[in-house]
């Protein structure tokens, strides 16, 4: 059978950053034939005008008032397909959600398919299967519940699909007349389930027909839930209770309203009791559910003549809009224990980047970060998946690659969310070499690229507090050295971001990595270069207080630099003076340098302020010891900002000597950099000119876009992985 034409309807109000996230996941399934369609209600909030930039992509059409139910028959009325699917404008589909949802269809019996809905955990299911009786009252039960006796008119109880992921034939919702305007919110679509069963139509779940439900704020409920009004949904209720449930039980009908009544004031009062309503909320709720229930029954008894729904004549459906069929794109899962902006470690910093540009690019990403419970989001074509350091099996990675507890426990969540995740149809599964994220990925299904930056073997010549802790070095240094070097050894594909980290990694490790690898530079966001005029003879260091990123040498060189040149500041960020910085000072001899008025401390720099500074410095001082490539550098770069910095890693492929910046050997240490600071900033034409060419080096060299073209060469060059090809296989 030909795969039916779908419209996907999204009814929205007053959610236009949500609803742009929900049409970006639309563009992304795998369906070969499908519209959207977006229902616009009287929103107050930009939707209108986010709407304007879809107009070629989607129908677009109105709802004069709040009212959901009025908002799906518009959504009818503008569909052309032979199915109408509706997810709400804070949810999420799978790529694969229509091509399940529609599977059904094959049979004409079928009116009304629905899926599984996944909360905002990402694993914990909202909605399964539900089954209603004629009083509208829920019952939710096991997913393995056999419903289809319950399909057969006039049953007590019938199966009812969850508004966000459903899906109706369009000539059955016309032929029932559609949706009731009298539900303007909730039991909408319980009551079309209702009447397709009475008609003689089958209603189906799809457990394969996934939708991610994220949940937003709305004019009923606040972000955590507790309503702001009950009126509409009272409204609802009553008039379902009259409309069907006294319609076939009489009698119980008075009863089952009276039971509402009670639960519903017993839940208010509970609010109140708790602290998260006040006494005059809880009397505003309490007069809304007396009111709605009036409300419901007094409509039931003008319309119980009335059988169907309000969508009229059956309307003339506007032409088929098909999605455009969207350029080949990737799925990525890229692993960093911590992203920004709770981490700006260069790591994490790398890894948001990359994934921001490579959605930007139109390719899904996944994003797999810790987090204190777990939680997925979705936003601009990333999927963010926070997961607790614990699941899996760490016990088998342990055993496997000798993992100590900590990294085996972490990387046992991370295998396991990748597996989860297998159905999305990933193309490849990325992380970084430090602390091996993703080390439970090798061997699996999905082909898997290590990043390379500083490791613990790399690491450890730079870290005397390392040599200080002997059992620290025994139960972790050691056996993470060691499960670097098998992981080099084994993982198939290798991305390095200099030819120095590849070179550094060969010698340390013993191996021989050119074959596995692909050198693609580090990108950074552009940072607004300063105009033309000459800048204050401020000194930048940015970076952590500690050996490694030559804090000491930065202080050595400053406080140099501050006797020959006296009208010269400083500024050192990244870092808290206190904990970090004060006693490396005390051990220089360099107290004296916290307190100087023309040195600022202002520890770790939100994301503007420090390009702020960047902008502002005269030069960037870079005394890094060691780096895998110098992310400060292009930073710097991009900002029209020269850098100094020692020869030997990582900025010596980044920074050319005499143009866009300086470097200093190794042995020259401070006195060396303090000949070159002081020499650019003495000579601010020079500076300027370096500036200008660290800028149009960044420009061609180290955009996010550049960065991002490289990395999407080396995940294409892989080939579709397993799950990837079945899951593409399935939709065509």
């Amino acid at each position: 059978m030909t795969a039916p034409s779908v419209s996907v309807v999204v009814n929205t109000y007053n959610r236009a950053t949500h609803l742009e996230h929900t049409l970006r996941a639309l563009t992304a399934l795998d369906y070969p034939h499908f519209e959207i369609v977006v229902v616009n209600g009287p929103s107050t909030d930009d939707t209108a005008g986010r709407l304007h930039s879809w107009r070629d992509r989607a129908k677009l059409t109105d709802c004069p008032e709040p009212n959901l139910a009025m908002s799906r028959n518009a959504g009818i009325a503008a569909a052309a397909g032979d199915v109408v699917a509706f997810i709400d404008d804070d949810a999420v589909p799978h790529p694969g959600w229509l091509t399940a949802l529609t599977r059904p269809y094959s049979d004409p019996r079928i009116g009304g398919a629905g899926g599984f809905t996944i909360d905002h955990t990402g694993v914990r299911w909202q909605v399964c299967k539900t089954v209603c009786d004629r009083f509208g009252n829920a019952h939710h039960v096991s997913r393995f519940f056999d419903t289809e006796p319950l399909n057969r008119p006039g049953s007590p109880f019938y199966p009812s699909l969850l508004g966000t992921n459903s899906s109706f034939r369009r000539s059955a919702l016309l032929a029932i007349g559609g949706f009731d305007h009298a539900f303007a919110y909730l039991l909408d679509e319980t009551d079309v389930c209702l009447r397709l069963v009475d008609a003689g139509h089958r209603i189906v779940y799809v457990p394969e027909a996934l939708v991610f439900h994220q949940f937003a704020a709305s004019h009923i409920r606040n972000p955590g839930r507790i309503p702001h009004t009950l009126y509409p949904s009272a409204r609802s209720k009553a008039y379902f209770i009259e409309r069907h449930g006294h319609r076939a039980l009489p009698a119980e009908a008075g009863p089952a309203l009276a039971k509402y009544e009670r639960e519903i004031r017993t839940a208010n009062a509970f609010l109140e009791d708790d602290g998260r309503i006040t006494p005059a909320h809880r009397a505003s709720l309490d007069a809304d559910l007396g009111w709605g229930i009036e409300e419901g029954r007094a409509l039931a008894r003008r319309s119980d003549a009335r059988t169907t729904g309000s969508l009229g004549p059956r309307p003339a459906a506007r032409p088929f809009q098909p999605v455009p069929a969207a350029p080949a794109r990737l799925r990525l899962a890229l692993v960093s224990r911590g992203l920004p902006p709770e981490v700006d470690a260069g790591i994490a910093r790398w890894t948001l980047t990359l994934a921001e540009g490579l959605a930007a690019r139109g390719h899904e990403i996944h994003l797999l970060t810790e987090g204190p419970e777990r939680r997925t989001d979705y936003a601009g074509g990333i999927w963010r998946h926070r997961l607790p350091p614990e699941g899996g099996e760490p016990e088998t990675l342990a055993a496997r690659w000798g993992l100590p507890p900590g990294a085996a426990s972490w990387a046992a969540a991370v295998a396991a969310e990748v597996e989860r995740l297998a159905s999305f149809g990933l193309d490849a599964v990325s992380f970084p070499i430090w602390d091996l994220e993703g080390i439970g990925c090798i061997g699996g299904d999905v082909p898997v690229v290590m990043s390379l930056h500083t490791t613990y073997a790399l690491s450890e010549p730079f870290r005397a507090d390392w040599a200080a802790r002997p059992v620290f070095a025994h139960r972790h240094l050691r056996p993470m050295i060691a499960a670097e070097a098998r992981a080099l050894k084994t993982v198939p594909t290798i991305l390095a971001n200099s030819r120095a980290i590849m070179r550094d990694i060969e010698a340390c490790y013993g191996l021989d990595l050119a074959e596995r690898a692909r050198i693609v530079p580090h990108g950074t966001p552009d940072v607004v270069a300063g105009n033309e005029t000459e800048r204050a003879p401020v000194i930048l260091f940015l970076g952590r207080f500690e050996h490694r990123k030559g804090f000491d040498l930065a202080a050595q060189t400053v406080a140099r630099v501050l006797e020959r040149l006296p009208e010269a500041r400083a500024v050192f960020a990244g870092d808290d003076l206190e904990a970090a910085g004060r006693p490396m000072l005390d051990e220089l001899d360099l107290a004296a340098l916290s307190a100087d008025p023309r040195v600022s401390w202002p520890g770790i720099l939100p994301r503007a302020a420090l390009e702020a500074a960047l902008r502002e410095a005269a030069v960037v001082l870079f005394p890094s010891r060691y780096e895998s490539f110098g992310l400060v550098a292009i930073e710097a770069f991009a900002a029209a900002t020269p850098v100094i910095a020692l020869e030997g890693s990582g900025p010596s492929e980044v920074i050319r000597h005499g143009e866009d910046g300086l470097l200093v050997s190794q042995d020259a240490g401070a006195p060396g950099l303090t000949d070159a600071v002081v020499a650019l900033l003495r000579e601010p034409q020079r500076c300027r000119a370096m500036g200008r060419a660290a800028r149009r080096r960044y420009e061609y060299a180290f955009t996010v876009d550049a960065m991002c073209e490289g990395v999407e060469a080396v995940f294409r060059d892989l080939g579709p992985s397993s799950a990837a090809a079945r899951q593409r296989e399935s939709a065509a």
